[in-house]
């Protein structure tokens, strides 16, 4: 049980460091993923602090339910989080193919395909109730 309890740290660790990125510095993680400041505006930037909120949010959830996990349930909360990942993967891929451009010139794309990695990674390190997955 020990790995995936690390795997989901892993989780709450991403989400205070994207929620930080996203509430302090929207522009910044725009400029990352190859967007034109031109296109930005202050209704999108405060979405993405929105978003950055959200996140610290989902991380609190996260860190007070982790007191709950036993080895009888680790399998459920591995499933949440590989679910968590894998609707954040499935999101960003649709609006990556439907906002039209090319996808492979998109880093929003890979960003996506790595929570997709991510979230068959949780779900193949998920133990039967009462087997620890060793690691």
């Amino acid at each position: 049980m020990k790995l995936q309890e690390n795997m989901m740290m892993f989780t709450r660790a991403a989400g205070i460091i994207y929620g930080l990125w996203f509430f302090l510095a929207p522009s910044s993680y725009f400029a990352l993923m190859g967007v034109s400041p031109e296109v930005l505006n202050e209704f999108g930037l405060g979405q993405t602090q929105q978003l950055g909120l959200a996140l610290f949010v989902v991380v609190w959830w996260i860190y007070r339910t982790a007191t709950h996990i036993t080895q009888e349930n680790c399998n459920e909360f591995m499933v949440s989080h590989a679910g968590g990942w894998g609707i954040f993967a499935v999101g960003g891929m649709y609006l990556t193919v439907t906002a039209g451009g090319s996808i492979a010139q998109n880093p929003f794309f890979y960003q996506s395909v790595v929570f997709l990695i991510l979230a068959v990674a949780f779900y193949a390190m998920r133990s039967p109730q009462g087997e620890a997955v060793t690691g």
